[in-house]
């Protein structure tokens, strides 16, 4: 309670703060003044444990800005946004979560919970997600939501009607498939036998003029598979195997399609008759051990998936075959429709966590940012990729999704790999860790602080992700620079003598500030209103400041 009272009596303050900050923050120089008797705004120190999701569209356009969050799942009780609010906000994309400041994880429990995007005209996503004990590594898991009626760079898509007789049953076979393209040249085709009548998900049959059906084709050979797969990640903590019994599996997927159907607008779940799918498999698939690509005859399982619970299921195994297109595919029939994958499938029941310590003396007090890719270990495949992942010297981030086969790993600083490795049994636990070397390019320990002054005391600024990229790139560069924390950040990534737009987001509210240049590597001052707050709006800043300290 005292939590949610703090969050309302500070938030609409700190919204002033940070317009003030932004604006003002980066113009100054000089020294940081060590007093700290200071009255908070909003407790900087309330949410430690943090986890974030950058959504974007899969063909580069911009996300509508009617973006619906919840977080369901065992311990979605534990979960907030950074910002404090049980509301969960995505502002460009950009979701930021914490937990609650006395429902930590401990030793013996780790926070297990689910995030649910919903956005029109977008499949839906369900994203599993962990917290563990003393996992405060600031990490940015990129996610892809796909439209769905528009094809991608990675998918390709169908949509069509059917007249139905009476009864609502299909009154010829009706078959359908997705084109095959220059970025998907698998396809999955789908033939309904005639005299099929459609039921939805309480059973009731469904009776119109038509059925409109509609099939997703994903390219399992893509690199972005991983943040197209569902649930964002190819290890999935609900899977029920061929044994029937639940537990965590590891996908590696040959092929995989989403089909719906509607009649009446109302979406169909069975059929009064199995359906025939055949899906298309990647041509350069290799199986667990083989160092050749697939063939006829080679054994593949099939799993669906319900974005509704998150939920993988066995569904059968089959032979691949040469189809009357000459390519590999993978023939079954079902009486529903959801997610199908096809491929192979590894049980994690039994696997640990490796968890790995980032060695960079170099850096000091300031962090960095990295890429995260696993591969296997001939590199030909990824198999999991963090986007951003925020490094200090000493840094421990809990490797959690690997298969339990040999993968290969490869850190990068932007495009430039600076450290790469093998980890031979994922499934252990060993710890292990890996030493970013001292850069061949020296590079700028830059830190940005501001304290605020006010007559009451001085304000601790509450925690915030900040964003940067070059002036006059667009939009879609804005990359992380890290966390903001007491007001400051130290980093590795900013270059005295350069100009670059800033971004922050805190809650519901983005902030951007164009064109600051980095005049000397401390970046650090303590303003007041008295104090000179820049050129161009030195009034509206002055405003800004006079606003924020009411709150205190």
């Amino acid at each position: 309670m005292v939590f949610n009272l703090l969050n309302k009596k500070y938030m609409k303050n700190f919204t002033k703060l940070l317009s003030f900050l932004l604006v003002t923050a980066f113009v100054f120089n000089g020294c940081r003044n060590p007093a700290y008797e200071v009255n908070v705004l909003f407790d900087a120190q309330v949410i430690t444990y943090k986890a974030g999701l950058q959504l974007t569209d899969a063909n580069g356009g911009t996300l509508p800005g009617n973006i619906d969050v919840t977080v369901t799942g065992t311990d979605a009780g534990s979960i907030y946004d950074f910002s404090g609010t049980k509301k969960i906000y995505a502002p460009n994309g950009v979701i930021t979560l914490g937990v609650h400041p006395k429902e930590i994880p401990t030793a013996s429990k780790t926070l297990s919970f689910n995030v649910i995007v919903k956005i029109p005209g977008y499949e839906e996503k369900n994203i599993p997600m962990t917290i563990a004990v003393n996992q405060f590594s600031q990490e940015i898991k990129g996610i892809t939501m796909v439209k769905t009626a528009v094809p991608t760079p990675y998918t390709s898509v169908v949509v069509k009607d059917f007249p139905l007789g009476t009864g609502g049953a299909t009154t010829t076979i009706s078959s359908f498939s997705t084109p095959s393209t220059a970025g998907v040249p698998q396809t999955t085709s789908i033939a309904i036998p005639a005299g099929t009548t459609f039921r939805d998900a309480n059973g009731t049959l469904l009776t119109g003029g038509a059925l409109t059906a509609q099939a997703i084709n994903f390219d399992a050979g893509d690199p972005e598979l991983v943040s197209l797969f569902p649930g964002g990640d190819l290890s999935a903590p609900n899977v029920i195997g061929k044994d029937g019994t639940v537990g965590e599996a590891f996908f590696s997927p040959a092929g995989f399609t989403d089909i719906t159907m509607y009649v009446g607008g109302v979406e169909v779940k069975k059929f009064s008759t199995p359906i025939n799918v055949s899906i298309q498999v990647d041509p350069t698939f290799k199986l667990d051990g083989s160092t050749t690509p697939v063939k006829a005859g080679d054994v593949l399982s099939v799993y669906s998936y319900q974005v509704s619970t998150g939920q993988f299921k066995y569904e059968t195994e089959v032979a691949a075959i040469v189809d009357g297109g000459g390519k590999l595919a993978i023939p079954f029939t079902t009486d529903h429709l959801t997610k199908f994958i096809v491929g192979q499938v590894f049980s994690k029941k039994a696997c640990k966590i490796v968890q790995v310590t980032f060695i960079a003396p170099w850096l000091g007090a300031n962090s960095t940012v990295v890429s995260i890719e696993i591969l296997t270990l001939d590199g030909t495949k990824r198999l999991d990729y963090t986007k951003s992942q925020v490094l200090f010297d000493g840094t421990k981030v809990d490797f959690k999704n690997l298969p339990p086969f040999a993968v290969s790993y490869i850190v990068r600083q932007g495009t430039t790999a600076i450290a790469a490795g093998n980890i031979t049994n994922p499934c252990d636990g060993t710890a292990l860790s890996v030493t970013l070397p001292n850069p061949a390019t020296p590079v700028d320990l830059v830190t940005l602080l501001l304290n605020v002054k006010c007559p009451q005391g001085q304000i601790t600024v509450p925690r915030f992700d900040l964003y940067y990229k070059a002036v006059g790139t667009p939009d879609s560069q804005y990359t992380l620079l890290g966390t903001v924390i007491n007001g400051s950040i130290k980093t590795t990534l900013l270059k005295v003598g350069t100009s670059y737009d800033f971004r922050a987001y805190w809650g519901n509210t983005i902030k951007t500030v164009g064109n600051r240049p980095i005049t000397t590597a401390d970046m650090s001052t303590t303003v007041g209103e008295n104090d000179f707050l820049g050129t161009k709006s030195p009034q509206y800043n002055k405003s800004l400041l006079i606003e924020a300290c009411k709150g205190i």
